[in-house]
């Protein structure tokens, strides 16, 4: 055997470790921004929601996204409170982003009039109610947890008498989540979600989800009215990733059966601001958190 002598390991360490670094640390393929419920109104402070300062702060985000030069934006719905009018001077603040901005529907964003619902979607420039998108081998699914809702669609529709009846269901049951404002995925978007999982495992494509509302823990009061069925769903492919949500306005964080569920801090919650950085890798997630957001690693 020929001698090496001991400098040669300690350069053969050196290279092994900046090798491993580089594959889990480097550069990542690309970065984009969450925040939450900024849930403005031209209001004063009820509680911990400071209304009127998610102007401030959702101005500090933006600047900050620009700064980073992130490939989008995703805001996990409550961008308002109450009142169409304030989607006007939401809308004006993030006009200034060099990203395009993806929104998730939350409750309060149909905190409207009733003939002002169906214009909601528009407002925040979506095409539809939910959706998909695909970057560098990852893709972002989009869910509407408003879809089977008392409040998400006008009074005389059947789809709010479907959803009136779904919360009696959940009354009965004594479900924790059996709250009027909470609500469900339709049977049509449940076709759809499996269909896009099924298209990702075909693509090799890993997959993150958005949604307003939370599916973990199972007792929560927040869930999604239908909580157990999309993620029994999510379950069924081995490629999910990723769960995201806000609605709950703390931040947390669980695990099951190698899926992250992160719930992001409302941007309406107290006076400092919180919103995420996300660094996406082939390997793991990055949140660099600012603010009340902390920082996780999801492997």
């Amino acid at each position: 055997m020929r001698y090496l002598p001991p400098a040669f390991f300690l350069v053969l360490l050196l290279f092994s470790s900046l090798r491993a670094f580089s594959q889990t640390d480097g550069q990542p393929l690309f970065t984009f921004g969450v925040m939450t419920d900024v849930q403005y109104c031209d209001c004063d402070n009820a509680g911990t929601r400071h209304y009127r300062s998610s102007l401030r702060k959702l101005g500090e985000a933006v600047q900050t996204f620009n700064q980073e030069k992130v490939a989008f934006v995703t805001h996990l719905g409550d961008f308002i409170d109450r009142d169409f009018r304030s989607y006007d001077t939401l809308n004006t603040i993030v006009k200034p982003l060099n990203a395009p901005i993806r929104h998730v529907l939350g409750n309060h964003d149909f905190s409207v009039r009733q003939e002002e619902i169906a214009r909601v979607p528009a407002t925040l420039q979506l095409k539809a109610r939910y959706y998909s998108f695909a970057r560098a081998s990852w893709r972002f699914i989009v869910l509407d947890g408003n879809d089977l809702s008392v409040y998400g669609n006008v009074t005389t529709s059947k789809a709010h008498k479907q959803a009136t009846r779904t919360l009696e269901s959940l009354k009965a049951q004594q479900a924790p989540n059996a709250q009027p404002w909470n609500g469900g995925l339709g049977d049509k978007q449940l076709k759809w979600l499996e269909g896009e999982l099924k298209s990702a495992v075909r693509k090799s494509e890993k997959v993150v989800v958005f949604c307003h509302f939370p599916l973990v823990p199972a007792n929560d009061q927040h869930n999604l009215w239908n909580h157990q069925a999309v993620k029994a769903l999510l379950e069924s492919v081995p490629n999910v990733r990723a769960y995201f949500n806000g609605h709950a306005h703390q931040s947390s964080y669980h695990t099951d059966k190698g899926i992250h569920y992160i719930t992001f801090r409302g941007m309406v919650e107290q006076e400092e601001n919180g919103f995420a950085l996300v660094e996406v890798y082939n390997d793991h997630l990055k949140i660099d958190g600012y603010g009340a957001e902390p920082d996780r690693i999801l492997k």
